[in-house]
C-alpha cells in the first residue's frame, strides 16, 4: 500500500502542478480563466488526498501492516 499511495500522490501532484501551469498560461494569454473548472479540479484533488489520508489513518489505527496476510501465513 505504501508504494501505491506514493505513486498516487506523485501522479496527483504532477497533474495539479501541470494544471496550475496551464491555467497561468491561459490567464496570460486570454486575461481570463475558467473559474468553475479550477474550483472543481482542485477540489477533486483535495478530496482524493483526503481519502488517501483516511485510508492510511485507518490502517495505523487498526494496526494493519503492509505485506501481512490476513490469514496469518
Amino acid at each position: 500500500m505504501k508504494n501505491t499511495s506514493n505513486r498516487v500522490l506523485a501522479i496527483l501532484g504532477s497533474f495539479l502542478l501541470a494544471f496550475i501551469a496551464c491555467m497561468i498560461v491561459t490567464f496570460w494569454r486570454f486575461r481570463a480563466v475558467p473559474d468553475t473548472l479550477i474550483q472543481y479540479t482542485l477540489g477533486a484533488g483535495g478530496v482524493e488526498a483526503l481519502l488517501l489520508a483516511g485510508i492510511k489513518i485507518s490502517k495505523v489505527v487498526t494496526g494493519d501492516r503492509a505485506g501481512e496476510r490476513e490469514d496469518g501465513e
